[in-house]
């Protein structure tokens, strides 16, 4: 995957370190002049200030066991089975992963990361705090920030496969992604909608 930008967290850097009062909002441009983007500095502030309370809420609790994680994972997904159910753990943080076997042709991976205790939030604040209102764009591949269930989450979809995966934060502990091997990115999403991991 093409490594993304890093023009938005140094813009949001800057405007907060502002002591003045911000302009409603502020538009920013890639160097090539292709890209743009509108941020109001306010509510960047009060989105970062309420994942950092997040993240420090995370800190406080206990990291599930790999029977526990186990019990987290659906049994079944779009009228599929589970399988391939995988735990591991390391430097304090567990993740699970299983697959759903929908027809022939598709399939759904499912990750579950536990985000309690220190290594839990700290992956937090990197794959989740880090990635808010970034957006990626190339020949293969694009990154997006989108509201699901009112909150951010990520599509990501590979332009020459039919492999999208849509990533977010659910049950105020766990990061989940849920990639499908064609399925279409709404259905996708639809199923991301409705899948409450907690």
């Amino acid at each position: 995957m093409k490594r993304l930008p890093i023009l938005f967290p140094a813009v949001l850097s800057l405007l907060m370190a502002c002591n003045s009062k911000p302009k409603n909002s502020v538009t920013v441009t890639s160097k090539d002049g292709k890209e743009t983007a509108s941020i109001d500095p306010e509510k960047a502030k009060d989105g970062l200030a309420e994942l950092q309370k997040t993240k420090d809420e995370l800190e406080k609790l206990t990291p599930l066991t790999k029977d526990e994680l186990t019990a987290v994972m659906p049994a079944e997904l779009m009228g599929a089975q589970r399988s391939d159910v995988n735990v591991e753990s390391s430097m304090g943080t567990a993740v699970a992963n299983a697959s759903y076997q929908v027809n022939d042709s598709a399939k759904l991976q499912l990750e579950v990361v536990d985000c309690a205790g220190a290594a839990g939030a700290g992956l937090f604040g990197m794959q989740y705090m880090g990635m808010i209102n970034m957006n990626s764009d190339d020949e293969d591949e694009y990154v997006k920030t989108i509201d699901l269930n009112g909150a951010k989450a990520f599509e990501n979809c590979k332009k020459k496969k039919s492999r999208c995966t849509i990533a977010y934060f659910s049950g105020n502990r766990f990061l989940v992604s849920l990639r499908g091997d064609n399925i279409g990115v709404d259905a996708l999403k639809e199923l991301a909608g409705r899948l409450k991991i907690k």
